[in-house]
């Protein structure tokens, strides 16, 4: 993926996400949010366009900090999120030469970056009093995820869950 300028981190979500989340992500903090928060959303398979803003300057990650650090993290990602997402109405064929043709006219990055805007979103609940209980929150967030336990069900008691016929 050709990165020819920085990617811009609008709303009010971003800007309190960079602020309280800076102590745990101490380098390259809006870089590595961006990348959370992306995969965040497309695991959710949630875009938020525009996200709420309340006149902030928005921040930004630098496209040489991109560089620098995707080693093809990004087309990887775009691939995974163009191929599973239902938030685009594509047939399979259009989404196979989005992920793996050379599409130049799609917009890859705001396509991302809609991803990444939902998922700050969720990052933003988890922020605690302090910087610990933040990343006690983030960790437990990620563990339920990769044992499938913190989407919608995680309200439902787990008698409930144990007792259904699948």
């Amino acid at each position: 993926m050709e990165l020819t300028t920085d990617i811009y981190l609008r709303g009010t979500a971003w800007n309190r996400a960079i602020e309280d989340l800076a102590p745990i992500f101490k380098t390259r903090t809006h870089y590595m949010l961006y990348i959370l928060a992306m995969t965040i959303g497309i695991m959710y398979d949630q875009r938020i366009e525009k996200p709420f803003e309340d006149n902030e300057e928005p921040k930004s990650v630098p496209r040489n900090v991109l560089r620098n650090n995707d080693n093809g993290k990004l087309d990887f990602i775009f691939q995974a999120a163009i191929l599973s997402t239902t938030t685009e109405h594509l047939t399979e064929e259009e989404r196979l030469e989005l992920a793996f043709g050379e599409q130049t006219e799609f917009k890859k990055v705001d396509f991302l970056t809609q991803f990444a805007n939902f998922g700050i979103t969720k990052l933003v609940e988890l922020i605690g009093d302090t910087p610990i209980e933040s990343m006690e929150n983030i960790k437990n967030f990620l563990v339920s995820t990769v044992e499938g336990r913190n989407l919608d069900i995680d309200a439902l008691p787990d008698d409930i869950l144990l007792d259904a016929d699948f």
